[in-house]
């Protein structure tokens, strides 16, 4: 949101995980919870979302679907999720 940027602190701090403090762009609690998320999460600096993309980049290294938690959920997405990456 407008308060989770850089200039404004990322909300003052409270939107970098503790954890993982050069993760930056994220909301802290969806971090190691279960989901592998996209984006910002699913990056060195995030732990890779706190391991929870871990199983997933090893499976899918090539595919950069937004929300990664949906690959394999037993639905046909389509879209970026209907490809053979």
């Amino acid at each position: 949101g407008e308060f989770n940027t850089e200039e404004c602190g990322y909300d003052g701090g409270d939107c970098i995980p503790k954890s993982y403090t050069d993760c930056k762009g994220v909301i802290p609690n969806l971090i190691q919870d279960g989901k592998c998320h996209g984006g910002n999460y699913n990056t060195k600096e995030c732990g890779y979302d706190g391991g929870d993309c871990i199983q997933f980049n090893e499976d899918f290294p090539n595919c950069n679907a937004h929300s990664p938690f949906r690959v394999g959920d037993g639905i046909c997405d389509g879209g970026e999720f209907n490809t053979e990456e």
